[in-house]
Formats: structure tokens, C-alpha cells, sequence
């Protein structure tokens, strides 16, 4: 694998693939969320992850900056013209490869899953969120960093329904004990690194996109961006279509697999062609 800056990729495997997928993971992951499309490389997509501040043997400073990430994406893509490219961004990664998109030319899709909106949601995210923690310590009876992290991974996993509803809580529990080794803890400088700049993010002005250039995926029980706040991005970015995930929350690559399987299906055949989520307006 070659280290180029920020990004991770084999030089070899990009020159022989017919086409490049560009994966930038969100806030507090890391390429590993990536897994269900490794197989992907079989029907010729060459890979490129890009690593957040912290994570993937990348060190915490500097601090993410949307607009130079975007910049080294462009710029390698750059490298291979002749190529299709397909961007794959989680949560902060939506609006790396949104603003990334904008400085290419050429046949692009981008598919943006559990997307940040402008300005990472403003207050009333953050207020949501906030209030989530606090509750999800008070649930624990816990000040300790870890027990509330992970208490409100599972608000994070299938939304605020899972306090309620016993096979939920069940299923989310099975899901944090087979991956805990992977979740990624709010400590180390980490959090401000990977969010600070997208709280100044707005959609670059020629950020506007054909429907059949530019998909959302959505868990639609997402207690961190709301169904309403991702319908208004996505009429912003050129009312564009959403696909939504009942019953799934903000970490759709642990709970929504197919949503990866549609990922691919729009990368293929476009936004009209059939999904397993479901169309939502």
C-alpha cells in the first residue's frame, strides 16, 4: 500500500483498474468501515482511502481541513483522466467528496451515506447530541468516557428507538460486543480534529448536482443528522434523490450491509435503477 499524504492506496492497482473508488470515512472512523466494498476490487475498482486525523497510523495534527482534503483527492484523481471515479464519503466524508467532486471534471458519481449536512448541523444537531450523551451517562449512572460511548453507540446504531424496544436493545448489544475492539473512543484530541472545520463547512457555489450524478443513503431513525435536515441538503445539491433504511441510525455500515450493495448499484446503473432501501421525499 502506498502512503501518499493523507491517502492510502496501492500505485500498482490504480493504473490496472478501470475504475477509482475513493472511500473517506467520517468522524472517529477509519478505513476499516470500508470492509463490505473490499471485494469490489474483483470487478476492477481500484481503491483509495483517505485517513482522518488520529486514525489509520495518520498522527491527530494537523486537524482536518475539508477544502486541502478535498484537494488531495482531486489531485490524485488528476493523475488518471481517462478513468471513471466513484466517491464514497461516511458522515464528515460527505462533504470531503461533495467539495472534491466539485474540482473534477469527467464521469463522476458520488454517493454520500449517513452525510454531515452544512455547518455539521448547526445548533440543533449539536444540542440533540449533547443531549444524548447526557442521557446516555445518566442511563449508566457513569461520568466514565468509555461506559457513555459506548451506551450511546447504540442510540448511534438504530436511533433513539433502540431505548425502547427490547429486540433492538438486544441486537444492538451483539453488534457492540462483536465489533468494541473497533469502536473508536472520543479521546486524544480526536473529536475537535476530525469536526472543528466542518462546523465552517458550507456546499462550495458550483456544488450542484445532477440526480444521476449524486445519491444519499440514510438510516432513517439517524439520531445525529435528522431525515429533514438531509432532505433540505439534498434539495440544495440539486434535488437529488435519497434512498432511507427503516429502522437504521447514523452507523449504516455496521447495520444497513445493503446499503453498500445499492452504494454499488448507483455506481453502476444510476439512481433510477432498483434498491433495497427505499425511496425517500
Amino acid at each position: 500500500t502506498t502512503d501518499m499524504g493523507n491517502l492510502l492506496y496501492d500505485r500498482q492497482a490504480l493504473e490496472d483498474a478501470d475504475t477509482l473508488l475513493i472511500c473517506v470515512p467520517g468522524a472517529l472512523s477509519g478505513k476499516d468501515i470500508f470492509e463490505p466494498v473490499s471485494t469490489w476490487q474483483e470487478a476492477g475498482y481500484g481503491m483509495v482511502f483517505y485517513r482522518f486525523p488520529g486514525m489509520d497510523g495518520r498522527p491527530v495534527q494537523p486537524a482536518l481541513n475539508i477544502a486541502e482534503a478535498a484537494r488531495e483527492i482531486a489531485d490524485l484523481v488528476a493523475g488518471h483522466p481517462s478513468k471513471p471515479v466513484r466517491l464514497l464519503g461516511y458522515s464528515t466524508g460527505g462533504p470531503i467528496v461533495l467539495t472534491a467532486a466539485t474540482l473534477m471534471t469527467g464521469d463522476i458519481r458520488i454517493a454520500a451515506m449517513s452525510t454531515a449536512v452544512e455547518g455539521g448541523g448547526g445548533l440543533r444537531t449539536g444540542l440533540m447530541g449533547l443531549w444524548d450523551v447526557v442521557a446516555a451517562a445518566g442511563r449508566k449512572q457513569s461520568l466514565s468516557r468509555h461506559d457513555v460511548w459506548v451506551e450511546y453507540y447504540r442510540v448511534l446504531l438504530f436511533g433513539r428507538r433502540v431505548l425502547s424496544d427490547e429486540a433492538l436493545a438486544a441486537r444492538a448489544d451483539r453488534l457492540i460486543a462483536e465489533h468494541r475492539p473497533k469502536i473508536v473512543m472520543p479521546d486524544g484530541g480526536k473529536p475537535r480534529a476530525h469536526t472543528d472545520d466542518l462546523r465552517a463547512w458550507r456546499l462550495p457555489e458550483n456544488a450542484r448536482f445532477a440526480p444521476d450524478r449524486l445519491h444519499f443513503f440514510i438510516g432513517l431513525e439517524d439520531p445525529v443528522f435528522s431525515r429533514q435536515q438531509t432532505l433540505d441538503f439534498a434539495r440544495k445539491c440539486g434535488d437529488v434523490p435519497v434512498t432511507g433504511y427503516p429502522g437504521q441510525g447514523h452507523l449504516l455500515f455496521l447495520t444497513g450491509t445493503e446499503a453498500f450493495e445499492d452504494v454499488r448499484t448507483f455506481f453502476e446503473k444510476g439512481s433510477e435503477a432498483q434498491m433495497h432501501g427505499i425511496r425517500v421525499d
